[in-house]
């Protein structure tokens, strides 16, 4: 019920914020930690305008995602962890490929996830209504104690 729960809200708290601003999408797909441990991930992203004039564009991105629990024996993984985060994200003279790094904050702490702020880094490409992308999140050693194992995913999804 909780999972069902957890990606909705994510979907659901993002809309109205995408009511004011130029791009927002939605993707879903696998997440994989170490030893090929991989769940699912749920993530809405909204992000400010960029005029059509053929350069690159920075521009302000919010996120809000959900990445489900996993079960195992060695790890502690087996929590849903929600992620809100905001940073910049960069866009080709094309307005195809794009790059973005944010600051994320954690709903808890995992093996993989193991402080309350991480760095979301992620890169990919974008034509009409479609998006795919690769993200990675960790909080790279600075903050945190624990394993910090990471979460490291591929996400597909549609564009508004």
């Amino acid at each position: 019920m909780s999972c069902r729960c957890g990606r909705w809200l994510a979907v659901l708290l993002a809309l109205p914020l995408a009511a004011h601003a130029a791009g927002f999408d939605v993707a879903v797909g696998p997440s994989v930690t170490s030893s090929e441990r991989t769940t699912s991930a749920v993530f809405a992203d909204v992000y400010g305008d960029h005029p059509a004039d053929g350069r690159v564009q920075f521009e302000p991105i919010g996120t809000l995602g959900w990445i489900d629990s996993r079960n195992t024996r060695s790890d502690d993984l087996h929590h849903e962890v929600f992620l809100a985060g905001g940073g910049v994200r960069i866009v080709s003279p094309s307005h195809h490929w794009f790059v973005s790094e944010q600051i994320a904050t954690t709903s808890t702490r995992t093996d993989a996830l193991s402080s309350r702020f991480e760095f979301m880094t992620s890169g990919g490409w974008q034509d009409g209504h479609f998006i795919v992308m690769l993200r990675h999140i960790s909080n790279a050693h600075i903050l945190g104690g624990g394993k910090n194992l990471g979460e490291t995913m591929l996400l597909a999804g549609i564009r508004f």
